[in-house]
Order: C-alpha cells, then structure tokens, then sequence
C-alpha cells in the first residue's frame, strides 16, 4: 500500500465514521461497522507513521513491517 492510498483509505473510514456518528445515535446494525472502523484507523495511522519516516530515511520500503494482526493470527 502507498502512502496515497492509506492516506486515502484513512480520510474515506474517517468519513464513514462521522456519517454514523452523524444523527448522535448509533443503531445496532451499525455497531460492527463502526467496531471495524476503529480497529483499522489506529493500524492506518500506524502504517502512514511508518511509510514517512522510512520516505524521510531515504529507503524504499519499511525496514521493520507492523506487528501482525492478532484476529489473523491461526492458533
């Protein structure tokens, strides 16, 4: 993923956030969605920190990749 597209993908789940959060009340059809967007906007940040600093570093990729997700993680 380039740093367009998690800077992309951060502004449109920012977006879907305020549209539920739009009428103050959050319906139970909504709350998985929502669940998912705050799980995934800490992991974008994250990932957006570490494509900079490694474009600021002059490298071409990210020396050390994020921890792996523990939900995809088989046991």
């Amino acid at each position: 993923m380039t740093i367009e597209e998690v800077i992309d993908t951060i502004v449109k789940l920012e977006q879907e956030r305020e549209q539920i959060y739009e009428d103050s009340s959050v319906t139970p059809e909504e709350h998985p969605r929502l669940a998912h967007i705050e799980a995934e906007l800490p992991k974008l940040w994250d990932l957006r920190r570490r494509l900079e600093a490694a474009k600021a570093a002059g490298l071409d990729g990210i020396p050390v990749p994020p921890p792996a997700d523990p939900n995809q993680m088989i046991g």
